[in-house]
């Protein structure tokens, strides 16, 4: 029986190199939902045809924002909740 000591042949040294992916998230304080803007109708005497055309624009605006708004915090829970399992 050959002891490890006494053994001319080198010990096998292996290198274990591990990936992570750490998800650096935007804080909340930037993901906030969309107000509407105020229409500037004093240029146009206030009609009421530049009124309803106004709100139109606000709603679409707003309508936009809040989707876009909303798929950034779906994707901001989903990496929360990856990094969690990780750690």
């Amino acid at each position: 029986m050959m002891f490890s000591g006494c053994s001319n042949t080198p010990p096998i040294v292996r290198t274990v190199i591990t990936k992570q992916t750490l998800y650096v998230l935007p804080p909340k304080s930037l993901i906030s939902q969309c107000l509407p803007a105020e229409c500037d109708l004093l240029h146009n005497n206030g009609a009421n045809a530049d009124l309803a055309d106004c709100l139109t624009q606000q709603l679409a605006v707003i309508k936009k924002c809040d989707t876009d708004w909303q798929i950034f915090e779906k994707w901001r829970t989903e990496k929360e909740h990856e990094q969690s399992l990780h750690q």
